[in-house]
């Protein structure tokens, strides 16, 4: 247990010499140099998810708008084409002929 605190007080009085350095490269050493460093970009890390969070939420309304828009023109696009391949078996089952059935 003495050993603990003996320990625990040399790792106090080393950071605070590297912390009391002159040197800034000497002092980015420092643990609270580095855990301010950490809480700064965890921060901007923060603010950048909130900005992307605050696009996604303004553009959901319309992108779901225009998935549904996506949806409908596809439907379309598949009924033409049926409707088209259903023509172009009907006219060679006719012979291609312009036939009036009254």
């Amino acid at each position: 247990s003495k050993q603990l605190l003996e320990l625990e007080q040399q790792k106090v009085e080393e950071e605070l010499a590297v912390y009391k350095n002159p040197d800034p490269a000497a002092r980015k050493q420092s643990l609270r140099e580095q855990y301010n460093r950490k809480i700064l970009e965890q921060d901007n890390l923060g603010k950048a998810l909130r900005a992307k969070q605050k696009t996604v939420r303004e553009q959901h309304v319309p992108n779901v708008a225009q998935m549904a828009m996506w949806r409908d023109l596809t439907s379309l696009l598949a009924c033409k084409t049926n409707i088209l391949s259903k023509q172009q078996q009907k006219e060679l089952d006719t012979g291609g002929e312009n036939i009036l059935i009254l």
